[in-house]
């Protein structure tokens, strides 16, 4: 195992704060490549090499000479029973010898634990190469076979794609990606078959899914660990039924539309693909169309008076076109709200009143409202 110098540096910051002794950190050349002392940076030390070669403390005294040595212990660091550096702290024998095993097994301890950071790292990387490459419309089938290989994962088995996004409206930013990544790899841990991916707008993850499969349970906890760790709400989108080989992309834009209609419509929790209904029809619609109908609609009134005409049409719809009550939403007069619908019928030329027309009113609000949500979303 060959340890990074910049790792060492950080090992060497940590033990620091334990002892006031010099500490020097040997690469398996005898080479220090990190120290308290920064002049000894890059020297050589034969004390080093022989605690290398033996795997024995070696010491150095007046009657223990070594080249470039100063008094001081020097101990081998063993990780899965070979040597793979060398922990020096200069000193008087008699005073630093107590700190020896403490500070030997400090440094193992945080090889370890960079050695598993690492590991993981690798492995999310792979992960994000993998996912990466499911979601594109051509790909590179030997590069699949390759990664999914080298995470030991088989493509065939059914998977349930989540896509996770913030819940507030905006620009879709994950914020401190590696605590993300951290949180959901936790969650995760008990199923290393599925596959996960953080990225700057949320997080994508294929779940190892059967028939008797309920994620719900994990992807809450997921949601809890966000909010309290992070504080953000976030939300979470589900395909319509599970991936396999050939149809992760597919399963993807289905989890992708039905967490961005959550966000859409304020919602939170688990939304679910099978669920849309006018959805399916808004999301799907080419931009440059759903334009044209808002366009054709509103023609060319302000931002501001199609949202005071949404407002008086969301009420008109939500009491089932009753004057009456629709007014009593509003806290206006029932005159003053039919009104308001004339005022609507004679500024776009749909009237709210008359069925066809409410049709394509009640669409147009919404793709213009859709199409405010997704320029911001950019």
């Amino acid at each position: 195992m060959s340890i990074d110098p910049a790792i060492a540096h950080s090992i060497v910051d940590s033990i620091k704060g334990v002892i006031r002794h010099d500490i020097n950190f040997f690469d398996t050349d005898g080479i220090i490549i990190a120290s308290t002392d920064p002049s000894r940076v890059g020297s050589s030390h034969e004390g080093a090499l022989l605690a290398i070669r033996t795997g024995r403390t070696v010491n150095v005294d007046a009657a223990h000479r070594f080249a470039g040595a100063v008094d001081g212990i020097n101990m081998p660091v063993m990780v899965n029973g070979s040597v793979v550096a060398v922990v020096g702290i200069t000193g008087d024998i008699e005073t630093v010898e107590p700190f020896g095993t403490i500070v030997r097994k400090m440094t193992e301890i945080l090889i370890r634990d960079n050695a598993r950071q690492v590991i993981a790292f690798d492995r999310w990387t792979m992960m994000d190469n993998l996912i990466n490459l499911l979601n594109l419309p051509q790909h590179d089938e030997s590069l699949v076979d390759y990664l999914a290989a080298a995470l030991r994962t088989d493509l065939a088995r059914p998977r349930q794609v989540v896509v996770m996004r913030p819940a507030e409206r905006g620009p879709a930013r994950m914020p401190h990606q590696d605590v993300v990544r951290s949180i959901v790899d936790e969650e995760l841990g008990d199923s290393p078959a599925s596959l996960f991916r953080v990225t700057s707008q949320g997080c994508e993850m294929f779940l190892d899914h059967d028939a008797a499969q309920d994620w719900t349970p994990t992807l809450t906890r997921i949601g809890d660990a966000m909010r309290q760790q992070l504080g953000v709400t976030v939300l979470f989108g589900v395909c319509e039924t599970d991936a396999t080989a050939g149809t992760y992309r597919q399963r993807h834009d289905e989890a992708l539309t039905a967490a961005q209609w959550q966000r859409f419509i304020g919602q939170r929790g688990v939304g679910a693909f099978e669920d849309l209904d006018i959805a399916l029809a808004v999301t799907s619609m080419p931009t440059e169309r759903a334009r044209r109908l808002s366009d054709r609609v509103f023609g060319t009134l302000s931002d501001q008076r199609i949202a005071a005409f949404a407002k008086v049409f969301d009420a008109y719809t939500l009491h089932n076109g009753s004057i009456t009550h629709a007014a009593r939403e509003l806290f206006i007069h029932k005159n003053t709200m039919q009104n308001r619908l004339n005022t609507i019928a004679t500024a776009t030329g749909y009237n709210p009143r008359r069925l066809t027309d409410y049709r394509t009113l009640a669409l147009a609000f919404t793709l213009h409202d859709y199409l405010a949500f997704i320029e911001a979303d950019r």
